[in-house]
């Protein structure tokens, strides 16, 4: 569903008394004036994200969109929007909703898979939470080689797989919370792999519940499992930045355009 932002203008009152062939005019200069300025608001709103939120991508900051004026009745409407769909991944206005509103991060593809696959959820409302690293997010490529990585590893969900394969479907593992007491065959196999230690871990110990890249002599993580879902507080007031965007260029471009004829 698309966040929207909505504001009433009546473009007579707010610019006096007009000439008889100003009011001939108006509806013309009033729908190029309205999509002007929601054209405009689309453009700060792209701004303002650049500067709130870390590590935005390109396709982000291209999701503030507006919709030309269209006739409904006696009034002219239009419209600026966050993208509600995407060709792949994540809809923007879904993943940008728990900044402007506050709540529960969104849970992406790649979460609702995992839980799907039973690597988290369960009794709590787990979370894995990619590992940034010079600020930046895992590539998009690195979660669907984790996903086929830890599903090669899998064997003590489903004791038929003893992780054959696992060379060719990628180096990845799952440290589950609790490993030691859910499997001792998968922990000996994550102690082995474990050679140089990672983080607080020493070497040949259990590191902390993740997904971790396997190499050559050591682990590297690359997300966190949380036990619960994070909470986000609302930093990006969507309405607020469109409705003044909107404020702010309407009635110039309505006396610019009146001026022109």
């Amino acid at each position: 569903m698309a966040i929207t932002a909505s504001i009433k203008f009546e473009p007579g009152q707010m610019i006096g008394r007009l000439t008889e062939l100003e009011k001939i005019l108006l509806p013309t200069v009033t729908r190029n004036a309205l999509h002007k300025s929601v054209f405009e608001a689309s453009r700060d709103l792209s701004m303002w994200a650049g500067g709130t939120f870390d590590s935005v991508v390109p396709f982000t900051l291209k999701s503030f969109l507006y919709g030309k004026p269209v006739e409904m009745g006696d009034s002219l409407n239009a419209k600026v929007f966050i993208r509600p769909d995407a060709p792949k991944g994540n809809a923007p206005a879904r993943y940008l909703a728990p900044q402007i509103g506050g709540g529960y991060v969104y849970k992406t593809r790649f979460q609702k898979r995992l839980e799907a696959r039973g690597f988290i959820g369960g009794m709590q409302d787990q979370y894995m939470m990619p590992v940034l690293r010079g600020g930046n997010r895992p590539a998009r490529s690195e979660y669907q080689k984790a996903l086929w990585g830890i599903k090669a590893f899998e064997d003590f969900r489903m004791p038929s797989n003893k992780g054959r394969g696992y060379k060719s479907l990628g180096s990845y593992i799952w440290v589950p919370p609790n490993v030691a007491f859910q499997s001792l065959e998968h922990a000996n196999k994550i102690r082995g792999l474990n050679k140089s230690g990672v983080g607080t871990s020493a070497p040949g110990s259990l590191p902390k519940a993740g997904i971790y890249k396997v190499l050559k002599s050591r682990l590297v993580q690359k997300f966190i499992s949380l036990d619960d879902t994070p909470r986000v507080s609302k930093k990006f007031n969507f309405e607020r930045i469109a409705k003044e965007s909107v404020e702010k260029n309407f009635i110039t471009e309505l006396q610019r355009n009146l001026k022109r004829f």
